[in-house]
């Protein structure tokens, strides 16, 4: 059974029946299941991004997507920040009304 099993040829419609790259003139496309085990993440992940405008096309019903298109897409969606300025301590005014009790307790000290 195992023999039988390894020997059969593979369905046409198996990405594995693809090949993994495909140049078209001066760009190379990389079949997206590839291009998940390159980046170390599930082929489902690397689909989020299709929504934000990831590159991709398919050949043969098998999505493939250009490699420096999409490895810019990928640099572009990486957020740097510049570290806040340390904010000064605040100084509150000692008349500011803040020794006194919130306005809940002055109103059931009113009553008894």
């Amino acid at each position: 059974m195992d023999d039988a099993t390894r020997d059969q040829p593979l369905d046409k419609r198996c990405k594995q029946a693809h090949p993994e790259r495909i140049t078209v003139g001066n760009v190379t496309f990389e079949r997206n299941d590839v291009v998940a085990r390159r980046y170390g993440i599930s082929e489902r992940s690397l689909n989020r991004g299709d929504k934000s405008g990831a590159p991709f096309k398919y050949f043969g019903n098998i999505k493939y997507r250009p490699m420096p298109d999409h490895d810019n897409f990928v640099l572009r969606g990486i957020q740097q920040f510049e570290p806040s300025p340390k904010r000064r301590a605040r100084r509150f005014k000692a008349s500011g009304g803040h020794d006194s009790p919130p306005p809940a307790l002055q109103a059931s000290q009113r009553r008894g």
